[in-house]
């Protein structure tokens, strides 16, 4: 960029600061009010606001989500009662308030440095002391630099309760480590790697080698990647790789049939259908056919002969022919994907998950019907939290005696575990998950 092109984008740079208020302001209301998630929030403010450049778009991207992703720290810069106020949705900051969280959030991720300095500048507050490190030590540095109180902790980006919600053998502070670090944009190949790799590697793009075969991470200044040859060719997806380590487990042979009744926009559908090399059949069901929809896009995108589509009112299964395997990815609190929707986790009650419980087992009790004597019953939810998890695995086994806990190796260790285990974000930089495999004996 030349001088004068720069001189013309640091003129341009307080409209910037201002969309940047805008939306925060907006999306913040949207998330704690009406508990829209973070990503649609910001995508409803963007269609709101055509007018946005590219800049400004990334620009509010880095603000907001990097306010919400240390909202566990910043909320405490704040008294009680405008805490209180804002998380119930009602958004009064001042613009002296929202600009300071929004210099925090910014100097915690340590992103976008011209525009933390901006608004320093506006704040009329003296910059940080060196180079503090981490983003804990920034914050703390930052409670310091506001006098608020000063004893943040990692386990401080979660809620309280959280912790009693977990088994005690859950690694929390790897969990609430991960919830200070951006994900990568994990990506499944479908097809011919080397060529996707190299398509990628060309458009500036980071790539990091996963622990699942054809699993790569993206990292970087994002990329529209639908805009690729590669993807609309169907050589690869976008799949997380802890949702990756899902199909690992089920481990579906060529020739199977396989029935997925929460297929939803059909990630996992998809990876059956590519492990099985596109022979025999995946049945990708789900209670709304709207949804379906877009898997039957990304099949024919991604030339799959042998994914068919069935919209069922999610009742106790009454086929004819039942199943080699059957993959119930139940609906749950989607705690284990925190860290992707930032924000999400001062917005979720406990009250909610016995609720979610009580589904989980309907739907698996109801689609346990579907598998053959001999075949396999995957369980699989992205929470963290044993009532959704390992307690919903016991209440099964215990009213259907013919299913047993089914030992398969961890999908990025190779250790065999004993028929349920955990991905955790830790393991492979990813979202965290739960699976287990049940085998039928009758």
């Amino acid at each position: 960029m030349t001088n004068e092109a720069k001189n013309a984008d640091r003129n341009r740079f307080p409209g910037r600061i201002r969309y940047l208020e805008n939306a925060a302001r907006q999306v913040l209301g949207e998330v704690f009010g009406s508990g829209r998630p973070a990503d649609r929030a910001v995508a409803g403010f963007f269609h709101d606001h055509r007018q946005c450049g590219s800049r400004d778009r990334a620009l509010i991207g880095q603000g907001v989500y990097a306010l919400l992703r240390y909202w566990g720290w910043l909320r405490r810069f704040l008294p009680g009662e405008r805490r209180a106020e804002l998380e119930s949705g009602e958004i009064r900051l001042s613009a002296l308030e929202l600009r300071a969280l929004l210099y925090a959030g910014l100097v915690c991720d340590g992103l976008a440095p011209e525009a933390a300095e901006a608004l320093r500048c506006e704040l009329k507050i003296p910059g940080l002391r060196g180079d503090p490190g981490s983003p804990l030590r920034r914050a703390v540095e930052l409670a310091r630099l506001f006098g608020a109180e000063a004893g943040l902790e990692l386990d401080d980006l979660a809620p309280e309760w959280v912790r009693d919600a977990v088994p005690p053998d859950f690694d929390y502070a790897a969990f609430t480590r991960m919830l200070a670090r951006r994900p990568p944009l994990w990506l499944r190949i479908q097809r011919d790697p080397d060529r996707v790799t190299s398509e990628l590697a060309a458009a500036g793009l980071r790539l990091e080698t996963g622990r699942l075969p054809g699993s790569l991470a993206v990292r970087g200044d994002r990329l529209n990647l639908f805009n690729l040859e590669g993807y609309r060719n169907g050589d690869f997806e976008v799949q997380d790789l802890a949702s990756q380590c899902i199909g690992a487990a089920a481990a579906p042979k060529p020739g199977e049939r396989w029935f997925d009744p929460c297929a939803g926009a059909g990630g996992k559908s998809l990876q059956l259908a590519s492990l099985m090399k596109n022979r025999g059949t995946v049945v990708a069901g789900d209670v709304r056919d709207y949804i379906l929809d877009e898997l039957r896009r990304r099949s024919r995108r991604s030339g799959f002969s042998n994914i068919s589509t069935r919209v069922h009112d999610g009742r106790p299964w009454r086929g004819l022919k039942p199943f080699d395997g059957v993959l119930v990815d139940a609906p749950c609190s989607c705690s284990g994907v925190w860290r992707r929707h930032p924000g999400s986790q001062w917005r979720f009650s406990p009250a909610e998950i016995p609720g979610f419980a009580a589904r989980q087992l309907e739907i698996l009790t109801n689609f346990s019907a579907a598998v053959k004597p001999g075949g396999v019953l995957v369980y699989a939810t992205c929470s963290i939290f044993t009532a959704e998890n390992e307690a919903v695995v016991h209440r099964f086994l215990g009213s259907r005696e013919q299913f047993k806990l089914d030992p398969f190796p961890h999908p990025l260790t190779g250790t065999v575990v004993p028929g349920m285990t955990r991905i955790s974000a830790a393991d492979g930089d990813c979202d965290s998950m739960f699976v287990a495999r049940l085998r039928c004996f009758a």
